[in-house]
């Protein structure tokens, strides 16, 4: 049983780690932000970084954020990671021209492999 869980709009993450995903596959990366945004200001700590990776956020659809379970008070780095984070969505245009579906799936690839990655590296305390 691990005490995180996972937000995102990557439905390869969804069919990995059913039981840990929250999934809003409608969601824009600017949406995920924000509901992490949300989660921090509720008391979840955000695990990973949400500019992890050599993708601009504007450049993949997809984005996967790990949040605490455990609700405490405000967690001001946090909070400052995942704000700076949308400030760093707002700089960059968004795209207008749309993604065929093997590109789709290669960023969703990117994503899972990121979330993955973060996953692996949690401390122990996060998988009881």
């Amino acid at each position: 049983m691990s005490n995180f869980y996972i937000l995102t709009n990557n439905p390869m993450v969804q069919e990995k780690y059913p039981k840990i995903t929250e999934l809003d596959d409608n969601f824009s990366v600017g949406d995920i932000f924000a509901g992490g945004r949300n989660a921090i200001h509720l008391g979840a700590h955000l695990i990973n970084h949400p500019l992890a990776g050599s993708i601009k956020p504007n450049q993949s659809p997809y984005k996967s954020l790990v949040l605490s379970d455990d609700k405490g008070e405000l967690d001001l780095f946090s909070l400052k990671l995942i704000e700076g984070a949308i400030q760093v969505l707002r700089k960059f245009p968004s795209r207008s021209r749309p993604y065929d579906e093997s590109i789709l799936e290669d960023f969703q690839v990117v994503d899972l492999d990121l979330l993955d990655s973060a996953i692996d590296s949690l401390p122990y305390e996060y998988h009881e």
